[in-house]
């Protein structure tokens, strides 16, 4: 994905953006093969089964994509606001089962351009909930997580069928500049409501979403202002990320910055797939993670 960057027009600045996605490309698939390597060889594999926990997990996963998608679409809330509305009811009424409601309802923000009808999203939700079981015992605690499970829900239906993604195209410089600034602050502002508040992951991203998405475009017009709260929802899944995974306000913040960045670069791809912002941000913690844990173990630790 990070070999998508658009970094300019010609000849250097496309070598520069090859290059250093090359070098984040070695550095996270390096991350991803420790990771699948400390899940499926630990003592705990052996005893790994289903429960009717997970069972309930699929269910919220199923009910809350399409839930979110009449809200944002039908309703005319949103992606952002939708998502983030069914992230807060769920923290606030089905406790244990919140971040898996929370994957349904980012399944549900994608495009009706991408799924003209709920049908669609309710099979990429199903998708979703059963990547939600298999994947619990690998990534814990990274931010993004519940958002490239929903992208991955999205694939398997729009993939091996007709439906296509939404066109899209790259940012004026200004507005990438925004996006930016937006994703690094709703990364530090959710990591500060969810962990060092105690409110919890759901609970500080839900509440930057819904902030971002009400506020942002009425301040800054429905272009620009759409770009910074989607923006800013996406950093908000970087602040869901746990302090055993980037352990200090800094590192949030850079990985925050990263996801801005990586927000802009794919901005041309995937339009209006549900769980995209989740998988920048997803990519944004496994890279500064790895190279915060690789390359200098002891960086801005603490």
């Amino acid at each position: 994905m990070l070999g998508m960057f658009q970094l300019g027009v010609g000849p250097i600045p496309s070598l520069v953006a090859v290059a250093v996605a090359g070098i984040f490309g070695v550095v996270a698939v390096d991350a991803g093969r420790r990771e699948f390597r400390d899940a499926l060889f630990s003592d705990t594999v052996a005893h790994a089964h289903l429960t009717p926990g997970d069972a309930r997990a699929v269910v919220a996963v199923v009910a809350a994509g399409p839930v979110t998608y009449v809200l944002s679409v039908s309703f005319g809330q949103g992606p952002v606001v939708a998502s983030a509305l069914v992230g807060l009811l769920a923290a606030l009424t089905i406790g244990e089962q919140a971040p898996a409601a929370y994957c349904g309802s980012f399944v549900g923000m994608v495009s009706a351009t991408v799924f003209p009808t709920p049908a669609p999203v309710a099979a990429a939700s199903l998708a979703a909930g059963a990547v939600y079981v298999l994947a619990k015992r690998v990534f814990g605690g990274f931010g993004g997580k519940l958002g490239t499970t929903a992208f991955i829900g999205c694939g398997v239906v729009v993939l091996p069928t007709g439906y296509t993604y939404a066109a899209g195209s790259p940012f004026a410089p200004s507005v990438a500049a925004s996006a930016v600034v937006a994703a690094t602050v709703g990364a530090v502002a959710a990591f500060l409501l969810s962990v060092r508040l105690s409110h919890g992951a759901v609970v500080g991203s839900a509440t930057v979403g819904l902030v971002a998405g009400l506020l942002a475009p009425p301040a800054l017009g429905p272009k620009l202002g759409g770009v910074v709260a989607a923006a800013a929802f996406a950093g908000s899944f970087v602040g869901m990320v746990s302090e055993t995974r980037l352990p200090s306000v800094p590192l949030v913040g850079i990985a925050g910055v990263l996801s801005g960045f990586v927000f802009v670069g794919i901005a041309p791809y995937f339009g209006g797939s549900g769980g995209k912002l989740g998988t920048v941000a997803f990519t944004a913690c496994l890279l500064t993670w790895a190279i915060h844990t690789v390359a200098a173990p002891n960086w801005l630790a603490g």
